[in-house]
């Protein structure tokens, strides 16, 4: 069954469009395209997908001058959206995820993620691959 409708990217907004996609180009090892619209929109996509069947997904990062951080589950807020990522070793990515700027939110002994914050605070979680 065809389809007309397909997910293009994901999208966060920040305060400094061009910081964030710096962060997580790192951490993902994905490229950015050129700032759009004076730095206010920044794209990332994945060069292992490049010309992979069906458009991959992309992750893109939009100023907002009124941006208020989310939060992590706390008493007075609960759960926003968050990002999770499949990693093969979760202590050295999450290592790597604090050198580049990330802000460890919960690591919970036993538990198969790590959950972090990046560096405008948006939750993300490092997950243990499925073998």
């Amino acid at each position: 069954m065809s389809t007309s409708i397909r997910l293009d990217c994901v999208v966060l907004d920040c305060p400094d469009p061009e910081r964030l996609a710096r962060f997580y180009g790192a951490l993902l090892g994905w490229v950015a395209d050129e700032p759009e619209d004076d730095g206010n929109w920044v794209t990332l996509r994945d060069p292992a997908r490049s010309g992979a069947t069906g458009a991959p997904i992309a992750l893109a990062f939009q100023r907002d001058p009124d941006f208020l951080a989310p939060t992590w589950p706390s008493p007075e807020r609960a759960q926003m959206s968050h990002l999770d990522f499949l990693v093969t070793d979760r202590d050295s990515q999450g290592r790597r995820a604090l050198e580049l700027g990330a802000t460890l939110l919960r690591d919970s002994p036993g538990a198969s993620f790590t959950v972090y914050a990046d560096p405008a605070g948006h939750p993300f979680c490092l997950c243990d691959h499925p073998a």
